[in-house]
């Protein structure tokens, strides 16, 4: 063999690991030699939208495209698993050319495979394999995401009214208590993400392989996790408390939690200030002290006087194992918390 027919076969070979896919149409397949990981969606898909489904964005290629201007945000696909298998990787249309990482996390939101995607100034499907592939089971549900720093990224709304199915892997149908799509905004990339819009897809896919493949290397066990008691956060204290009278028109109003809280699930959907009455809403900024699970709510503006504010924390907050608030649970179905105070 010559000198340049083996350097390009080594560049090859170092190449095949993380490999930008273009988004054409499907050409011919040919042969393969030995069987590949599986995905989702083929290294040749396009979901063919238009200019329509895309709202506000822009359509690219067939994709609706976003960019968000934010400061980051980590996107996924909740996934179950028919039977064990070993996920070697991660494929996502990438649509950011900075450093884009992928993940792969637990029911319990926890992250047990991460990799950096290959540098790439193209959009496209690319394919990051993982340094150690990891054995999955059925009987709980799992997240395959990537994070993009400059939070630029394809969807398609409502992909998930449906689930998708492809050999073991089962994307699981959108529902309220458990979104899917899912995503995660303004983190590092580090944070398991759990909210959902639209039922959307971010066309982020796992790569998996049977554990009896010849091909696929030895996985990494994770062991079956013990289910922790589902016992719903509640609020613990607030300050004002209920009821308070001659509240100062400048205070902030603290809200202490009987566990840590997810703070991704902290939002102006999930929790808010309003004006009694017509209840209009308060602008204000929240921030969440982890260690002592207390979120501060602090009005943009100072408080009217002699005027009744209620505040509403929702079932949209989940603590640390996704179990929503609820704020009373022994009456049927999942209650929030509400309070009121008056200003002087």
């Amino acid at each position: 063999m010559g000198i340049r027919t083996l350097v390009a076969s080594l560049a090859g070979l170092v190449l095949a690991s993380s490999t930008l896919l273009p988004s054409a149409a499907t050409p011919a397949q040919a042969p393969r030699t030995a069987p590949g990981p599986a995905a989702l969606w083929d290294a040749d898909f396009g979901p063919g939208l238009k200019a329509e489904d895309c709202g506000r964005w822009k359509l690219d290629d067939g994709f609706c495209t976003a960019n968000d201007w934010r400061n980051g945000v980590e996107l996924g696909t909740r996934f179950r698993t028919s039977r064990v298998v070993s996920v070697v990787g991660v494929r996502a249309y990438r649509v950011d050319p900075a450093t884009v990482t992928g993940s792969l996390w637990d029911g319990q939101g926890n992250r047990i495979a991460t990799g950096t995607f290959a540098p790439t100034t193209r959009k496209g499907w690319q394919d990051l394999v993982f340094a150690q592939p990891v054995a999955i089971s059925p009987g709980q549900s799992y997240i395959a995401s990537y994070y993009t720093p400059a939070t630029k990224y394809a969807f398609q709304y409502d992909f998930f009214d449906r689930q998708v199915t492809r050999g073991p892997i089962t994307a699981l149908r959108a529902t309220d208590s458990a979104p899917n799509g899912v995503h995660c905004y303004d983190v590092a990339p580090c944070t398991s993400p759990t909210d959902g819009f639209r039922s959307s897809s971010y066309w982020v896919t796992p790569l998996w392989q049977d554990v009896s493949d010849p091909t696929a290397p030895d996985p990494t066990p994770t062991p079956a996790p013990t289910p922790p008691a589902a016992v719903a956060p509640v609020v613990n204290a607030s300050v004002p408390g209920a009821g308070a009278t001659r509240v100062s028109r400048s205070a902030s109003i603290k809200v202490t939690f009987s566990t840590k809280i997810r703070a991704a699930t902290l939002t102006r959907a999930s929790v808010r200030l309003q004006r009694k009455g017509k209840a209009v809403r308060v602008p204000m900024r929240m921030s969440y002290d982890a260690q002592r699970a207390r979120l501060t709510l602090t009005p943009k503006s100072r408080l009217r006087p002699g005027t009744t504010y209620r505040v509403v924390v929702t079932s949209k907050v989940r603590d640390t194992l996704g179990n929503a608030l609820d704020q009373d649970p022994d009456k049927p179905g999942i209650q929030r918390a509400s309070w009121t105070f008056r200003t002087r």
